[in-house]
């Protein structure tokens, strides 16, 4: 089975083209208009609202307990369908792997084609099969076009797939080889190892602590009648979330989600996953690794999805990310790339600083991360920060629904953390804040001594903050986002 590291799905680029010429006939000098002078805002300036698509969300909920969701596009003769499951790897933490590898054998065969036929089929109907898992969820899509003559067969084989596939026991080593491959894979990966060793910190003996393929021990004791009986209860119609985006009518996109619902399993929702407690102490954890890079982890609890304060932190998280950015790599050159953000899982939510450094500048490099967090916990965000952050947000906007792939994932955060339908709810919610209120949901849910770390690296000894650097010439190479004059 054809599968990568820990997402697999279709990536497709979206082309508009441009027509620029002039007229066929070339007016006399006598009614040719002077030229004008071609003019541009600036930045800097208070920009209008941003034109976009009108694109209302329809809901639905089929017989049997499955939420649907559908956006009409009809500018292009395709369409999306994308079908989530509650049945990711923390839904199997006693069983580790059983998620996965019931995952990955849901495309190895139906009644009459095993998994090249299955391939060669969706081929020849100009249709792609795109598959992803998380800790959540399990994910299906399909893209085809919207012509009922390709459409109707794409998605019957779409349906039996999710629905009655063959999960042949042959194919099981096969499929498990892979996922232990994987597993070697993110041994190998120090980002990864970081990551995980945050993820044991934040939430230890939980399944968000395991690896999203599960464990060695996991892979080789589980058995067919396992997969069947997960196949069942999690790939349930109450179970599934289908969403619909392109060129379909209302009644097509109702009729495709009735007719993928039916082809399920008849059951209710599974279990939502156990809450993890939040972390007694805090905690240093130092994995030693030979590399020539630390890799610095700072977590602490944070918010889920559904907050109404979600959105304060994910601008406060912008602006802290701009300051980090600023201090570490601008002016003192201790690293290439720093974030601050928000991580959601479906019943956990985590405030995270990611950064690599030199090994000798790590402690250094904390230090002063959870100093200039302090004071942004005291002072806030500026004024200048947060109009900037809401008008970066109003210019992007527009450009996350500018593909279908784009709206499928917004219908997906909505459809999962049960958000209103309304593509522009956060980014309008984003625009009525103001600085104290993202500086009150700072400080709400969040506190300056908090942090669990991980700084993964070889055992070196420290040196000090690098001082500044004050002179542009010096500091890293990057791109300008400024116009320079040839």
């Amino acid at each position: 089975m054809n599968k990568v590291k820990s997402v697999i799905k279709g990536a497709w680029m979206v082309l508009a083209g441009v027509l620029l010429g002039g007229p066929f006939f070339t007016p006399c000098a006598a009614t040719q208009a002077a030229p004008q002078k071609a003019t541009l805002q600036s930045l800097s300036e208070p920009q209008g609202p941003s034109a976009r698509r009108s694109l209302p969300i329809r809901g639905y909920k089929s017989h049997s307990g499955t939420k649907i969701l559908f956006i009409r596009t009809p500018d292009l003769p395709m369409f999306d369908v994308h079908v989530s499951f509650a049945a990711g790897s923390a839904h199997t933490s006693h069983q580790p792997g059983l998620a996965a590898l019931t995952f990955s054998l849901l495309n190895e065969g139906v009644a009459g084609k095993d998994l090249n036929a299955i391939q060669e089929t969706f081929d020849q109907l100009g249709a792609r099969l795109g598959v992803q898992i998380t800790a959540d969820r399990a994910s299906f899509s399909l893209r085809s076009l919207s012509d009922e003559a390709r459409r109707a067969p794409a998605l019957e084989l779409f349906a039996q797939i999710l629905g009655k596939p063959s999960l042949p026991e042959q194919s099981m080593p096969l499929a498990t080889s892979q996922l232990l491959h994987f597993l070697d894979i993110e041994e190998e990966s120090h980002a990864t190892q970081a990551n995980q060793a945050l993820h044991g910190l934040m939430s230890p003996k939980h399944g968000y602590s395991q690896s999203v393929y599960g464990t060695r021990g996991g892979l080789a004791s589980i058995s067919r009648d396992q997969v069947q009986d997960f196949h069942r209860s999690a790939y349930a119609a109450g179970n599934a979330l289908i969403i619909l985006v392109g060129d379909l009518t209302e009644d097509e996109a109702q009729r495709i989600g009735a007719q993928i619902s039916n082809a399920l399993p008849q059951g209710p929702a599974v279990a939502a996953i156990e809450t993890p407690g939040s972390p007694d102490t805090q905690k240093l954890l130092r994995p030693v690794r030979a590399s020539s890079q630390a890799y610095l982890r700072l977590a602490q609890p944070g918010v889920l999805r559904n907050s109404p304060d979600f959105a304060a932190l994910q601008i406060a998280n912008q602006i802290f990310t701009a300051r980090l950015m600023n201090e570490l790599r601008e002016r003192r050159g201790m690293t290439y790339d720093v974030q601050a953000r928000l991580s959601t899982h479906q019943t956990q939510g985590s405030q995270v600083i990611e950064l690599q450094t030199r090994p000798e500048l790590a402690d250094a490099a904390l230090t002063h991360i959870k100093g200039m967090f302090q004071d942004f916990l005291i002072h806030g965000p500026t004024q200048k920060e947060l109009d900037d952050t809401k008008t970066w947000l109003a210019g992007r906007a527009p450009l996350t629904s500018a593909s279908n792939a784009q709206i499928v994932r917004q219908l997906l955060a909505i459809g999962v953390n049960d958000l209103p339908l309304d593509l522009d709810f956060s980014s309008q919610t984003a625009q009525k804040l103001n600085v104290d209120s993202v500086k009150k949901a700072l400080n709400q849910h969040l506190d300056a001594e908090r942090w669990n770390v991980v700084i993964l690296g070889p055992t070196t000894d420290q040196q000090p903050l690098p001082a500044p650097i004050e002179s542009a010439a010096n500091t890293m190479c990057r791109a300008t986002i400024e116009f320079v004059a040839s």
